[in-house]
């Protein structure tokens, strides 16, 4: 044992404490970051923040939040009362606030509720019940009935039949219109109201014409032998209904978002992009301090606050170019997404967004992560806009949800008592020029819930016997 000393020269990457705070700020939502200034703003002199700045851009913004709250939409997460309060953003009186959000129903006890009006004898109602809290987060009831019926056979003497007609008689007809379906397209054609002329077009549109939304208005209609104008009604339609019925089915713990982007249509049918609440309530230098001198520690102590004031102001700059970046490119990659909703998705991963700002990938990752938009489709986490991509024959991409969704329409129009086989899925989709394997079918239909050919047709039988 012996101790010496060597030299040893080497590269590391340290963070100064201005990248640090710079980082941190960008992965922060707007509820986190307001909380952060707030504190900022106690613990550092050099730093004022004027209370009567809201973080709503303008009032537009507010009138858009407004207007959103009023629609049937898209939410990603609970129900419609966020809303109300970000288009009341600037009015801090909570005391308004709790009765209202202590007295509101959710949803599930909704659906109860509307079960026990029902005129239905005692085993069909309990059987109802039993339908409900089945239901998966998005209110889509994906369990095979066959499935569905081992698992309550020890519970209630019910069969396939009986669950198909509680689902379709009584479980449809529950407000929101939607729940209980188990596929998305079944869910919008729920929706729909065959009286109405348009509504017909629209159920059309998404029996005949799946891949309609790759088409101009044009050629949908040459397609479907109708007017230019009736595909732009039926598309107009279909941006109103929701795909996911069923959010705050569970009853979770309520809590507020607000967006930190904005994608809203304007007159000439384009998307616009605002970045609200830029400002942060006004936060700036604290003038009042600015020609005072320090001496002593009390200079150490001013000069290094504000040097942490200005970093943080120049993070927030930083922060809000990087969303406009962002923004602006999802807006351009993500147009038939934000017009039509998930059908309209496209592949898109955080690497084609890094390259197309000129940012690297863990930037985007802080950026999307924990973040939401709002949209003319209603409020959607940002982490959505992000869709892996399977190649095709003639050199493009389809992205993963459409893929799974073909596996579905297939599997749900197989003939009964014979199943097709995950190879026989690829083969399909291949000469459809989607270039898919048969483990990637496999591991797809798994994703969905569905069973193996060979336990479909064994479901069949005893369905049957």
């Amino acid at each position: 044992m012996q101790t010496k000393l060597t030299h040893k020269l080497g590269q590391r990457l340290a963070l100064t404490p201005q990248l640090t705070q710079s980082l941190k700020v960008l992965a922060m939502n707007s509820m986190e970051l307001d909380a952060y200034l707030e504190e900022s703003v106690e613990s550092n002199p050099m730093l004022e923040m004027e209370f009567n700045e809201t973080p709503v851009a303008d009032a537009a913004g507010q009138q858009h939040a407004l207007e959103v709250a009023e629609q049937e939409q898209w939410k990603e997460q609970g129900d419609d009362r966020w809303e109300a309060m970000y288009s009341t953003a600037g009015r801090d009186d909570f005391s308004e606030r709790e009765p209202l959000w202590q007295q509101e129903q959710s949803l599930s006890e909704s659906l109860h509720e509307q079960i026990d009006r029902q005129p239905m004898t005692d085993d069909e109602r309990r059987l109802a019940h039993m339908l409900i809290d089945s239901l998966d987060d998005d209110g889509y009831f994906r369990s095979d009935p066959a499935d569905f019926v081992l698992e309550v056979a020890d519970q209630i003497s019910t069969d396939v039949e009986t669950v198909d007609g509680i689902l379709h008689r009584i479980i449809h007809q529950l407000e929101p219109v939607g729940i209980g379906a188990r596929d998305l397209t079944e869910c919008l054609l729920l929706q729909l109201d065959c009286n109405q002329e348009i509504d017909v077009w629209v159920k059309r549109l998404l029996l005949h014409f799946p891949d309609s939304l790759q088409m101009s208005d044009n050629e949908l209609a040459t397609a479907a032998g109708c007017d230019a104008d009736t595909i732009q009604q039926a598309r107009q339609r279909m941006r109103r209904l929701d795909p996911f019925p069923g959010h705050g089915l569970r009853g979770q713990e309520n809590y507020y978002i607000r967006p930190e982007i904005v994608f809203r249509r304007n007159s000439n049918n384009e998307i616009e992009v605002d970045i609200p609440g830029s400002n942060w309530r006004g936060i700036r230098l604290n003038e009042q301090w600015k020609e005072h001198e320090w001496k002593g520690r009390d200079k150490e102590f001013m000069s290094q606050a504000m040097k942490e004031a200005k970093w943080l102001l120049h993070a927030l700059d930083q922060r809000s170019e990087t969303l406009m970046k962002v923004a602006l490119c999802l807006a351009s990659r993500q147009r038939a997404f934000l017009e039509f909703g998930v059908m309209g998705l496209k592949p898109l991963t955080l690497q084609d967004v890094a390259e197309d700002v000129g940012l690297h990938e863990s930037t985007i990752s802080r950026v999307t992560n924990g973040k939401y938009a709002d949209t003319p489709i209603g409020i959607i986490e940002l982490r959505r806009f992000f869709s892996a991509g399977l190649p095709t024959r003639g050199g493009g991409t389809i992205s993963v949800y459409r893929v799974q969704q073909r596996v579905k329409a297939l599997i749900d129009s197989e003939p009964v008592g014979r199943p097709i086989s995950d190879q026989a899925i690829a083969d399909r989709l291949q000469a459809e020029g989607i270039e898919i394997a048969r483990r990637t079918v496999a591991k797809y239909r798994e994703q969905l819930g569905l069973l193996p050919s060979s336990q479909r047709r064994r479901a069949t039988k005893a369905r049957h016997q």
